[in-house]
């Protein structure tokens, strides 16, 4: 583990998110001829939630329903703010990567563009100062609302202030509940009919380790999944509008080092496919998948497939860093042959997965690697200091 005061890599995840939302040939990949059902989110919401907007995306794009979320530009600087605050950081960074790694996609996920505002031009009121930013988001659901653009839109926020606000302009909201919100609770928000609820999750496929609102604890976590219930009833699919599901029981789940374990596999697997993709293009190595028998694993794989293991044998190539041997295993996603709970880890297993991520990001310089190890240490240290208890 460094202890060293020197300033890390630039992590760049961010600035690439802003040239994203500007890049006029990215926005053009959207397609123009297709009408959305626009769902807008809240810095705060992706910050405690990005585990059930995550599923809800996965979902959506499954049973092919024409719903974009959309980002607002200043989401993107709040976050950006947020990877300065210690309790936070971590959140922040995940939300981050995730938005790069669908924005790529053009699927689901969309940035607000500079133009995509109600009235862009239009300078704030002088008392307007502080609440610049709400007012900012106000305006991008303005624009999306627009029943000429799509199907209307959604303000997913737990802000109540800026709920009231949106609401005084006719906008639909949605504030998640403290505990216990679904994707499917989600879909049963949406201000449109005829959704099937039932292709939604009931619950996320894991406990989310998230922010606590007490600070009580840097982190609590989400109930584990339960078993789905009898399918729902074609009124409660086609009149999601009216009314409101019963609230699942309220449940403090004992094993934060599973959730937070979780959350390690999912974001540092990602952020070293990042890291690939970068090497690949400096390096000038073919991205075309090799039939060969003879080649080695990462060769035989896209690059959208290859697990944390195969990353790191590839980067192996190229530079000489830390690797234990159960490293590869330690970061399989749920599921997967050879995944453990983080539990089943020891603590001295979790130091030496983050110190050899670490030196992966000193050795390819990689600030994106070297920041987020740095901000999960802390979380790390919270959920091994705290007792177990059993389930």
């Amino acid at each position: 583990m460094s202890n060293g005061t020197t300033t890390p890599p630039y992590d760049s995840t961010v600035e690439q998110l802003y040239h994203a939302a500007n890049d006029v040939e990215m926005q053009d990949a959207y397609p123009t001829d297709k009408q959305y059902l626009y769902i807008v989110i809240d810095t705060n919401v992706l910050i405690d939630y990005c585990g059930i907007i995550e599923q809800f995306c996965d979902d959506v794009e499954k049973a092919q329903y024409p719903i974009m979320i959309i980002i607002p530009s200043v989401v993107l600087g709040e976050l950006d703010g947020l990877k300065n605050r210690p309790e936070l950081q971590w959140f922040a960074r995940q939300a981050t990567t995730w938005l790069l790694k669908k924005v790529k996609e053009r699927r689901t996920v969309k940035l607000q563009a500079a133009k995509e505002a109600f009235n862009p031009s239009a300078p704030p009121a002088e008392n307007d100062d502080m609440r610049k930013n709400d007012l900012a988001i106000r305006d991008c659901c303005l624009y999306f609302a627009d029943k000429n653009r799509g199907y209307g839109a959604l303000l997913v926020t737990m802000d109540k202030i800026l709920c009231l606000e949106c609401q005084k302009e006719g906008l639909e909201t949605c504030i998640p509940p403290r505990r216990s919100w679904s994707s499917r609770m989600l879909a049963h928000s949406l201000p449109v009919s005829g959704v099937d609820l039932t292709v939604f999750h009931d619950r996320e496929a894991f406990p989310r380790y998230r922010p606590s609102r007490t600070r009580q604890r840097l982190a609590q976590t989400e109930a584990p999944a339960i078993p789905a219930g009898p399918a729902l009833t074609d009124e409660d699919m086609m009149e999601i509008d009216d009314g409101e599901l019963p609230m699942p029981e309220e449940y403090m789940p004992a094993h934060a080092r599973d959730s937070l374990h979780a959350q390690i596999a999912e974001h540092f697997t990602q952020v070293l496919k990042d890291l690939c993709y970068r090497v690949h293009l400096e390096s000038g190595d073919s991205m075309t998948v090799s039939n060969s028998s003879h080649a080695p694993d990462f060769r035989r794989k896209e690059m959208r497939d290859l697990t944390a293991d195969l990353c790191l044998s590839y980067l192996k190539t190229k530079r000489t860093f830390t690797k234990p041997d159960f490293m590869g295993s330690f970061l399989l996603s749920r599921g997967m042959r050879g995944w453990k709970k983080g539990q089943d880890w020891s603590p001295k297993m979790w130091e030496m997965v983050l110190d050899a991520l670490e030196d992966v990001g000193r050795k390819f310089n990689e600030g994106a690697i070297l920041s987020s190890v740095s901000a999960v240490r802390p979380h790390v240290k919270e959920v091994w200091d705290a007792k177990l208890r059993p389930l």
